[in-house]
């Protein structure tokens, strides 16, 4: 039984019990910090790492997927089963890729730095504001402010269409990871 498999243990009880919680616990965190009008660099930085822990886990299900069904999938290895995959459901795809930036802090490809790539940085929009004033006297006043811009609605929209997708493959439905 799936159950006492714990959630590690197969990749429906990982989808269950490890993505879909960290999604939820993303959303509630904004929606708390939302109504609450916690909105500072601290506040945001924490919805920053619930949102990579919520990728994160949502990328590592076709992991899970395929070591479980490794005899079902004709001898093809886990970069070509991802492929297959990527190609007919393209939302994965994009989530991979985020997830991936945030693994490597700068993308490579045989040694080379791969521009074409996000790269950590890259999942964050910072800001560094500067304001001077110069008077007719000899006074100069500068205010300098830090943001912490969060959340990237792309980001969001990626990662909301990921997880009504794994929402969708727990239903009884017509997803067919096997024979993608």
């Amino acid at each position: 039984m799936e159950i006492f498999k714990g959630p590690l243990g197969s990749h429906r009880n990982f989808i269950n019990h490890m993505a879909i919680a960290n999604y939820q616990d993303y959303q509630m965190l904004c929606g708390l910090n939302k109504e609450n009008g916690k909105q500072q660099t601290p506040d945001k930085y924490k919805e920053f790492r619930y949102f990579l822990n919520a990728i994160e886990s949502f990328n590592n299900i076709l992991d899970y997927f395929y070591y479980e069904n490794e005899s079902k999938l004709d001898g093809v290895n886990l970069y070509p089963f991802k492929k297959r995959v990527y190609t007919k459901y393209p939302e994965l795809e994009r989530l991979s890729e985020l997830a991936n930036a945030y693994k490597h802090c700068v993308r490579a490809y045989q040694g080379n730095k791969n521009t074409e790539l996000p790269w950590a940085k890259d999942l964050q929009k910072p800001e560094l504001n500067v304001d001077v004033k110069i008077s007719n006297s000899d006074s100069v006043n500068a205010n300098v402010n830090y943001s912490f811009n969060w959340p990237i609605a792309e980001n969001e929209e990626i990662l909301h269409k990921v997880f009504l997708f794994w929402l969708d493959y727990i239903q009884p439905n017509d997803v067919d990871l096997i024979n993608v």
